[in-house]
């Protein structure tokens, strides 16, 4: 008994499509990636021990390794001056919540002294930008009867 071998032509493989996938893809882990937080390079926020959704405030103060303040740009602001910006922006009465990033190197006195002001300034709510497994969560203060 005689077997018929018959031969297959092999067809080539369409890659442009498998391609396409692969950049789109990459395209989407490059967009959809860790996204960027909202303070400078040189600060390392603090780690925290408990994990808590990430809310982002209206208002951002940033306390660098320095002691001093920022709010945007490379100027320190007192905390004089902090309370006026945020007497003009009318934060107690609207109920903003104010959102501290600060740097774990710095000193728990200018951390003490931010809350102690902001609750004379009326701030009901305050932030503290932390870092847990490597995302960003936010430790919530409130700020009744510190004063």
């Amino acid at each position: 008994m005689k077997l018929k071998h018959t031969r297959r032509e092999i067809k080539s493989i369409d890659l442009l499509p498998l391609i396409n996938v692969v950049f789109l893809l990459i395209l989407f882990v490059l967009v959809a990636g860790r996204p960027t937080t909202n303070h400078p390079n040189q600060i390392e926020v603090a780690q925290s021990s408990r994990e808590a959704p990430y809310e982002s405030a209206a208002l951002s103060v940033w306390l660098k390794q320095d002691d001093k303040f920022y709010l945007t740009g490379d100027d320190p602001l007192s905390l004089g001056e902090l309370t006026d910006y945020f007497a003009e922006k009318n934060a107690a009465d609207q109920g903003l919540v104010i959102e501290l990033v600060a740097d774990r190197r710095a000193h728990a006195k200018a951390l003490l002294d931010f809350r102690q002001a902001m609750a004379r300034a009326g701030v009901g709510e305050l932030r503290i930008k932390t870092e847990f497994s490597g995302t960003a969560t936010a430790a919530t203060t409130t700020n009744r009867g510190a004063k």
